[in-house]
């Protein structure tokens, strides 16, 4: 296969930015499915995974940010929170929200931007591919709320836990390196006031 095809489909643009190239990838209808990056002279991610044996550790720009530890029965494993993990999006504000609302190519590249820009991002030299069309949107059930379900996928424990590998063998879940906000946190409800502006525009929209 040669460079800028993917087995989905055939980039249908392409952009290009400072060490990253950047690849609209579609299906063979046209359907847009993700966004391809060629990261160029990034030799070591600033978000990074390291392994010793049974213990691990999540560093980012060489601050701890995770630790975990198998343990010795194998049968599940200990992980510790640092608080040190510093997202590499920024909080989004209204206007921003408003302008990408509805178009999954313009949140990839706002996401893709972010990605390059920040030294504490897990991009290194390789392709990689941001996509919506992820199984965990698939699995959530329809008479389940976006909040009941993402708050199910969560990992419990904060700033220490432990995963059962029986109980948590065969489920998708999301670990996060730092704790979520309280529903009631000010920037938790400015975004579901956005969120519900945005679904009542698009509504409006299409009546």
């Amino acid at each position: 296969m040669s460079d800028g095809q993917n087995a989905i489909g055939v980039p249908a643009a392409a952009v290009y930015a400072l060490g990253m190239q950047r690849s609209d990838v579609t299906r063979d209808d046209g359907t847009w499915v993700g966004l391809s990056l060629d990261v160029q002279d990034r030799h070591q991610p600033g978000l990074c995974v390291f392994t010793a044996g049974a213990q691990l550790l999540v560093s980012q720009m060489s601050q701890p940010v995770l630790l975990a530890v198998v343990d010795e029965q194998h049968e599940g494993v200990d992980f510790w929170r640092t608080d040190g993990y510093r997202s590499v999006v920024p909080p989004l504000r209204a206007d921003a929200g408003r302008a990408l609302a509805g178009s999954p190519e313009r949140w990839a590249h706002r996401f893709a931007q972010h990605l390059i820009d920040s030294p504490g991002s897990p991009l290194h030299e390789g392709r990689w591919l941001l996509s919506c069309e992820s199984p965990l949107r698939r699995w959530r059930h329809a008479d389940a709320s976006h909040a009941e379900y993402w708050s199910s996928m969560l990992v419990d424990g904060h700033p220490s836990g432990y995963i059962d590998w029986f109980l948590h063998a065969h489920s998708w879940e999301v670990l996060p390196l730092r704790p979520m906000p309280d529903a009631d946190d000010s920037r938790v409800k400015a975004y579901r006031k956005l969120g519900a502006c945005l679904s009542n525009g698009q509504l409006a929209g299409r009546s």
